[in-house]
């Protein structure tokens, strides 16, 4: 007898909602472990509706996640990394599946250190045999990341780094073009506070300039913001 998994899929791309439920729905048809029970939203206030929903969280086995989802400042999230911190303090045990664009390995590791999610995979990677692979691997208790994941992690899985809540929040807010002062009533850091997490965030990414620009643009294209 197969046994039902309860799963919700969030991204904001409709049409990869689509592939991801056709390849679920492939395994169900040729594998005789699963059949896969799917919901699904397109942004995050629609998936905290769902988590919030006890009747459906109570139920729920696995959650396919995307890293890059439109921020939703109301509820104070900004990615989909927030979004399922929110979910794993919801949902005791609940199993996460994060599937990403990025490709950084600083980013990935960022992702593991405070996610921790149960599996990492990189959208290059999936098609049914890893998504197949993946949940048999998770849904028996262990951490699955994709091959991709893998080669990249080792190249820096020994560097110390991670971008907290305040780097971010410092990041996002030089985006908008926060000036000192603004920063200032903004963070609870003194001004000498946030010019050492400045220069250091310039350490972590690798930039060589003073420029706030640069900051930005770099923390844009690592995924941080």
């Amino acid at each position: 007898m197969k046994k039902t998994i309860n799963v919700l899929i969030v991204d904001d791309h409709p049409l990869i909602i689509k592939a991801y439920t056709q390849i679920l729905n492939s395994i169900s048809g040729k594998e005789g472990l699963y059949d896969f029970n799917v919901k699904s939203a397109t942004n995050i206030p629609d998936a905290v509706k769902l988590i919030d929903n006890q009747k459906f969280s109570s139920k729920l086995d696995l959650v396919f996640l995307d890293i890059s989802m439109p921020k939703c400042y109301t509820m104070n999230m900004t990615s989909g990394e927030d979004l399922g911190i929110y979910i794993k303090s919801e949902i005791l045990g609940i199993n996460i599946i994060v599937i990403t664009l990025l490709d950084d390995n600083y980013r990935l590791i960022n992702i593991i250190r405070k996610l921790n999610p149960n599996g990492l995979l990189l959208k290059s990677d999936v098609d049914s045999d890893c998504f197949l692979y993946a949940v048999k691997r998770i849904m028996e208790g262990h951490i699955f990341y994709s091959a991709s994941v893998d080669h990249l992690l080792n190249k820096r899985i020994k560097q110390n780094f991670i971008i907290d809540d305040i780097d971010t929040q410092l990041l996002i807010e030089l985006s908008n073009g926060a000036k000192m002062k603004d920063l200032e009533a903004l963070l609870p850091l003194t001004k000498s506070g946030i010019n050492k997490r400045k220069n250091l965030l310039r350490y972590k990414l690798d930039i060589s300039g003073n420029s706030d620009r640069d900051l930005v643009l770099s923390a844009k294209e690592k995924g941080f913001i």
